[in-house]
């Protein structure tokens, strides 16, 4: 039985205390963390520019797929959702069920 996401996925990915992004090149970042230095390029860069504590897994996966249109839509949010569960396994992220208003 295959799995499809239905429902929208609202919750809010930031990143944890201690944890920071430096914009390298239009296609390139580093992700900075307490143990270290992630690259990151392409997607995963463009995944971790969309990380903003107010924009939802969704959110950032619906712009992701405007941007890429011509790409599967259902890879994108495959993608996406697989590296952000990634990097909440490894605690450099953090999920919120809502965008906080700060």
């Amino acid at each position: 039985m295959s799995e499809t996401p239905e429902t929208p996925d609202t919750r809010v990915p930031r990143l944890a205390v201690g944890c920071r992004v430096r914009t390298v090149s239009p296609d390139e970042a580093m992700l900075l963390v307490p143990e270290g230095a992630l690259k990151l390029k392409g997607a995963a860069s463009e995944i971790i520019s969309l990380i903003d504590g107010q924009r939802s897994v969704e959110a950032i996966t619906i712009e992701l797929q405007q941007k890429h249109a011509t790409t599967d839509s259902s890879q994108i949010a495959t993608e996406v959702k697989q590296f952000l569960d990634k990097l909440h396994a490894r605690s450099v992220l953090l999920y919120s069920d809502q965008a906080e208003d700060s």
